[in-house]
């Protein structure tokens, strides 16, 4: 196994994951703005209420389509939060079992290695010796 390629796809999937949690801190800011516009709404909607204002109708549909929107911006910020938790669940199983392979194979390799040049020491050493005594 190539010790490169697993290094390469989890610095992809790093860089995946940070990508995901710029989205979920952007849909939490989302939620949050809206949240305060919606409380603000809610304070103009109720003072118009007191004056008996005309525009209590208008005041109305304007808190219930900011409070349909905030209620989806919570679903959606929810929603990657969760997918956002599940892959990095996955991602920490399965990288941790591709570098350990990783790290296995390079182990294999440099104990194969450290053989073939304790090999090449004992096959030169004769030789070695032979030329010291002559």
């Amino acid at each position: 196994m190539d010790f490169e390629e697993p290094l390469k796809d989890y610095v992809r999937a790093v860089q995946s994951i940070k990508a995901t949690i710029a989205e979920r801190a952007n849909a939490f800011r989302r939620q949050c703005e809206l949240a305060e516009t919606m409380k603000l709404k809610e304070i103009n909607l109720d003072k118009l209420m007191l004056i008996r204002s005309d525009r209590v109708a208008e005041a109305e549909r304007e808190y219930n389509e900011l409070k349909a929107e905030s209620e989806q911006a919570t679903k959606t910020f929810e929603t990657i939060v969760k997918l956002m938790n599940e892959e990095i669940g996955r991602f920490q199983e399965q990288k941790t079992l591709d570098m350990g392979i990783a790290f296995h194979e390079f182990a294999k390799g440099q104990a194969r290695l450290a053989n073939g040049i304790a090999e090449a020491w004992r096959s030169l050493l004769p030789k070695l010796e032979a030329c010291s005594s002559s």
